[in-house]
């Protein structure tokens, strides 16, 4: 048996296991996982739908001072945004690593700080490159590739592999095991895209203060369970992937977290 296949806190390559880790991760520390969503995904969040609802209301005739600061402030929003999603991403990173290997967990400050931030924008902008090709060459393909794409920040984190590495690994690992990909990540992503839209929506007939009110919980919900998902589907994958790093870790850890007998405890 393998040893990621024995291992307590690495799923096994299945969806539902991949579900129950994030959710048991998140019962586990809820403070650290929404608290860390609050603090790095909120505010910029909020900025931008409010930005987005004063360019809206705002007549375009009248460009303005007040526009153009309106639209720089949606600008930085949206780059803010990027950023503490990226961030939050590694922080849970570092959170289900060190449940993983069982090593003392650093305060979020402490995870922060270690972040390899440049390597994580870089392979986050040669990710959504991709992405958008593929989507301009049609929805399946986008809707595809999104999904086997949504562990590079994760591989870069726990890898410190360099942008385009971090993508073609990505790919690689995800490839081999493309309906649990699908089936987990981008079942969320999809997700993801319908509250989006329909926030949009919630928007245009109720209003931006209702949005955000909206938004604030589906970002400490469903945005830190998809952050989680990725988490855990990138271990379970990596985990398995011959020679790797992480797949010694877990060699080396897994005989500490299973029983006596060998076989895995029940999840």
């Amino acid at each position: 048996m393998d040893a990621a296949d024995r291992h307590e806190h690495v799923p096994n390559l299945r969806a539902r296991d991949v579900f129950v880790h994030a959710l048991k991760m998140y019962r586990r520390e809820p403070a650290r996982v929404a608290g860390a969503a609050l603090v790095l995904m909120v505010p910029p969040v909020v900025v931008g739908i409010g930005a987005g609802h004063l360019i809206e209301v705002w007549d375009p005739k009248f460009l303005d001072g007040g526009v153009v600061a309106v639209l720089l402030i949606a600008v930085v929003a949206g780059v803010l945004t990027s950023v503490g999603t990226i961030v939050y991403a590694g922080v849970l990173d570092e959170l289900v690593g060190s449940v993983v290997h069982g090593g003392p967990r650093r305060s979020v400050i402490e995870a922060v700080r270690s972040l390899p931030v440049g390597l994580l924008i870089g392979a986050d902008v040669v990710a959504a490159a991709l992405v958008g090709v593929s989507l301009a060459l049609g929805v399946l393909p986008g809707l595809v590739l999104a999904p086997m794409l949504a562990i590079v920040g994760p591989v870069v984190t726990i890898e410190r592999a360099r942008p385009f590495r971090a993508v073609a690994r990505s790919i690689r690992l995800t490839v081999r095991h493309l309906g649990l990909t699908l089936m987990t990540v981008g079942v969320l992503l999809l997700v993801e895209g319908i509250v989006h839209h329909w926030l949009l929506n919630v928007r245009e007939q109720v209003g931006a203060l209702a949005e955000a009110a909206i938004a604030v919980p589906s970002i400490l919900t469903v945005g830190a369970f998809v952050g989680l998902v990725e988490v855990e589907l990138a271990y379970a994958l990596l985990a398995r992937d011959a020679g790797s790093t992480t797949a010694a870790m877990v060699a080396a850890t897994a005989g500490s977290h299973g029983t006596s007998d060998g076989s895995r405890r029940p999840g």
